[in-house]
């Protein structure tokens, strides 16, 4: 396990109440569980619609965009920076 910081954004920063979190978790799927966990369904309704994330999301790990079939795979290491962000868009 590697203690991490989760960013979130957005919509979901409103929702949960919080921008950022320090979570322990192995890889990603790990580090959602937990926030799952942490946040109930203020969490799960906003990210996730029939057991899927919402393929508008995009995670940054440290900068770089994770692949979302592969969160079980994406190790995390102690200091890892996990941005959720929600595209913004606007007119």
């Amino acid at each position: 396990m590697s203690q991490i910081t989760v960013q979130m954004y957005a919509t979901l920063r409103e929702k949960v109440g919080k921008g950022k979190i320090s979570i322990d978790a192995k890889n990603v799927k790990d580090a959602l569980e937990k926030l799952e966990n942490e946040f109930g369904d203020r969490f799960r309704e906003q990210l996730y619609e029939k057991e899927e994330i919402k393929s508008y999301y995009i995670f940054l790990l440290n900068g770089h965009v994770i692949d979302v079939r592969r969160l079980s795979q994406t190790k995390l290491s102690p200091g890892d920076i996990l941005g959720i962000f929600l595209p913004l868009a606007g007119g």
